[in-house]
């Protein structure tokens, strides 16, 4: 008798694509087991379902035949080595996110990301101050537009940014 399983982590993920495969390969619909759950989860219950059907006879499609013992170590040992890959990797994602909020950055974004330096930034307040637009001085200087306007309104708060207007920008903003 075959038998088929298909499992996917989510679900936002389908079978389909594999359920038609296993099909194509001669096996019932009916006799197709599937999962949706992530494959670090160790109880699958339509996995167990399936296995539980299994006999000393039975092989797998991966050519690991299940009659002799030499072969059912090999696939436990295949199993554990996969396993503990699957744990390591869990514990460099933890150990990198760990890593990422102990700096200060969120997960996903690099960590140590450079900052603009003290004189690109000071070089785009110059210009800011003589009458340049943000998007102009943030250009010229090699500075984000958004480091800059956060420069600005620090600066703002302790009343230490001041801008140069043109007289023609003076009484436009004193005209009624």
């Amino acid at each position: 008798m075959i038998y088929g399983y298909a499992r996917v982590s989510t679900r936002d993920q389908s079978t389909d694509m594999k359920v038609s495969r296993l099909a194509e390969a001669g096996i019932p619909k009916e006799r197709i087991f599937m999962d949706v759950i992530s494959g670090a989860t160790e109880d699958r219950p339509q996995l167990n379902s399936l296995l539980s059907l299994f006999n000393k006879e039975d092989v797998l499609t991966e050519e690991v035949d299940m009659s002799d013992r030499s072969s059912r170590v090999s696939y436990l040992l295949m199993s554990v080595i996969a396993q503990n890959e699957r744990e390591t990797i869990n514990e460099r994602i933890r150990s990198g996110i760990d890593h990422a909020q102990k700096y200060g950055t969120k997960t996903g974004r690099p960590i140590g990301r450079p900052k603009a330096s003290s004189a690109k930034v000071q070089h785009a307040l110059d210009l800011l101050a003589s009458g340049k637009s943000y998007r102009h001085a943030s250009s010229i200087a090699s500075v984000s537009l958004a480091t800059l306007v956060r420069r600005v309104q620090a600066m703002q708060q302790k009343n230490q940014f001041t801008r140069q207007t043109s007289i023609f920008e003076a009484l436009k903003q004193e005209a009624p």
